[in-house]
């Protein structure tokens, strides 16, 4: 099993110890806290009886921080008592201990960039236990707990920072769509609902996490490229021109030319270009057909259809969504991949997926 907590961590090693060392009673390890100056045990294995729970153990100059425990830590080292019942040291937790039946304990703080960040502690039912060879393999081993400890506060120290990017990516890309959509007011809203019904159809799809992202980011931005196409054009009642027509149908090149330079964690320039191509190879801009066509865009060109459709535009009234499920049933496996036709109509026919209406300031839509 694949252990990717500090929890997991800190239990396996403990449990470790005492199965495979048989005179090792018990074992725990602690984190430090450096506001109470106490140490807060997160994982043990072993005979243990609410041991280290029932006990005070500190790092400060107070007689419970001045025990092994305590000590290690200050000092940065390990420290070892073989023989708990006279050690005067050890007077605090001797009752404890050896009603418990441990006879010797070591202690190796765990070093995370020269700080000690946690113990090791380790007891033994035996005198005298840590002695030599065992001393130097417990050292070791403490030294690779910390590297552990190293490498999984590292790495969610980057998942942090790649949430974070991405957080701050989307809201980037959500001002910008918003910014597309002040220019054509009467496809407000255009973006967001066809972004949602991409994001609906991926996830009808199963597919992965990221790619369901990736399709719902592209799908936010799939008509950047309007910010190029005069506003009178985008807004005109009527049927348009040839050249008129011509000119909208440049918006997937420029919106992919605004974005190709940028490394996004997703396709999206190529989403972009690729949206209004089609399966026969009569779409546009490059005439791409079949599989030349990522399935980001297939799943767009769908969704951006079936939402054209349903709403009203400066040319004609709405049409509703039967008409537009008619219109991707009809061209399924022509123009349109067959995997999403059918995702979309159980989504519109089973599922009764609506259009949700979204508050304009809400990224996370």
């Amino acid at each position: 099993k694949e252990i990717k907590t500090e929890s997991e961590l800190f239990t396996k090693i403990c449990e470790t110890f005492v199965k495979e060392i048989e005179h090792f009673k018990f074992s725990w390890i602690g984190l430090v806290e450096k506001e109470t100056f106490r140490v807060r045990p997160v994982a043990h294995a072993g005979f243990e009886e609410k041991y280290p729970y029932s006990v005070e153990i500190r790092w400060d100059e107070s007689k419970y921080g001045m025990g092994p425990t305590g000590m290690a830590i200050k000092e940065k080292r390990p420290f070892i008592v073989n023989d708990i019942e006279n050690d005067p040291g050890y007077s605090p937790w001797r009752k404890e201990a050896l009603k418990r039946g441990y006879n010797s304990s070591a202690v190796f703080p765990l070093l995370h960039e020269r700080e000690v960040v946690g113990i090791l502690n380790i007891y033994s039912e035996k005198k005298d236990a840590f002695q030599g060879d065992e001393v130097e393999f417990l050292k070791e081993a403490a030294l690779d707990i910390a590297i552990g400890i190293r490498s999984l506060r590292l790495e969610k120290e980057l998942e942090k920072t790649v949430e974070e990017l991405e957080r701050t990516t989307e809201g980037i890309i959500w001002t910008i769509a918003k910014i597309v959509e002040a220019k054509d007011p009467y496809t407000s809203g255009h973006q967001r609902r066809v972004a949602s019904l991409s994001r609906a159809l991926a996830e009808e799809m199963n597919l992965p996490r990221e790619q369901i992202k990736g399709v719902y980011m592209a799908a936010t931005l799939h008509d950047i490229g309007k910010i190029y196409v005069p506003a009178e054009i985008l807004t005109r009642p009527g049927r348009l021109t040839e050249t008129e027509f011509g000119m909208i149908k440049t918006h997937p090149q420029y919106g992919y030319n605004m974005l190709k330079d940028v490394e996004f964690p997703w396709p999206l320039a190529l989403a972009i270009l690729q949206h209004h191509e089609r399966l026969d190879g009569s779409g546009y801009p490059q005439g791409l057909s079949g599989e030349d066509i990522i399935l980001e865009a297939r799943i767009l060109a769908v969704a951006d259809v079936v939402e054209a459709m349903s709403s009203h535009r400066p040319y004609r009234p709405a049409l509703g969504v039967d008409k537009a499920l008619e219109e991707i049933e009809t061209n399924k496996g022509k123009l349109y991949d067959p995997d999403v036709v059918d995702a979309c109509v159980k989504l519109f026919m089973e599922k009764k997926f609506k259009f949700e209406h979204y508050l304009e300031d809400d990224p996370s839509c």
